[in-house]
């Protein structure tokens, strides 16, 4: 009788094992929603590059590249706040990731400048103050640490992302630099916004226009995303 009531315990916690680990293996599997904000659209232009390009094209070619390249990662999801030359407010990019819950904002941008001179890209990492906290349901300490995580995540992503667009764009790097990011402000996603380049700067302007850079980043873009969560 005792060895029978053994065996059943060893069952047990067999069977226990096999379940908690086909979970931990659906857990993993489970893919990974990425965000895309191709910025501006429609009749919000952005800053001008030409007379027949503004930032709301070079946004969205890039962003759709993007897609294309992630098409066959089985671990991501991908989603863009719009998909052609489409004007979408603010609120409504923001209730856009309310609703999709990414686990990554990716914001893109064209920059601009007062002359000339100023060239390079730079990324921006939200700053997630006491206000993205406020009215959560959560207990606070975990909230504070979900907080604390996507502020972790963000410098992550923002990391990889400086060192594959150096790789492209040899000391054009402007650096890190945490700000605040209106279309997530209050909202617990990792998140950064890439300004790919001056369309004030004719070196930057002539890059952003060409095909072939376009691809180059949304390659470098693509790649930081697969290496963020291999």
């Amino acid at each position: 009788m005792l060895n029978k009531k053994r065996i059943l315990i060893t069952i047990g916690i067999i069977v226990s094992i096999l379940i908690f680990a086909s979970g931990q293996l659906f857990a993993a599997g489970k893919k990974k929603i990425i965000l895309i904000d191709p910025a501006h659209g429609g009749k919000d232009q952005g800053v001008k590059l030409n007379n027949d390009v503004f930032e709301k094209d070079i946004t969205l070619t890039v962003a759709l590249l993007i897609k294309k390249a992630l098409a066959r990662e089985n671990n991501v999801e991908l989603y863009l706040t719009r998909e052609s030359d489409e004007e979408v407010d603010l609120e409504d990019r923001r209730d856009i990731i309310k609703k999709i819950k990414p686990d990554f904002f990716l914001s893109l941008h064209v920059n601009g400048g007062f002359g000339k001179e100023a060239s390079g890209f730079e990324l921006y990492y939200p700053e997630f103050s006491e206000d993205a906290v406020k009215g959560k349901k959560a207990k606070k300490e975990n909230v504070t640490q979900l907080r604390n995580k996507c502020q972790g995540d963000s410098l992550k992503m923002a990391k990889i992302i400086q060192e594959n667009m150096n790789a492209l764009f040899p000391r054009k790097g402007r650096g890190l630099r945490k700000a605040d990011m209106p279309i997530t402000d209050g909202l617990l996603v990792p998140a950064v916004s890439v300004e790919m380049g001056f369309a004030t700067n004719p070196e930057d302007k002539k890059k952003l226009l060409a095909v072939k850079t376009q691809t180059e980043i949304a390659k470098a873009l693509a790649n930081s995303i697969k290496s963020f969560y291999r």
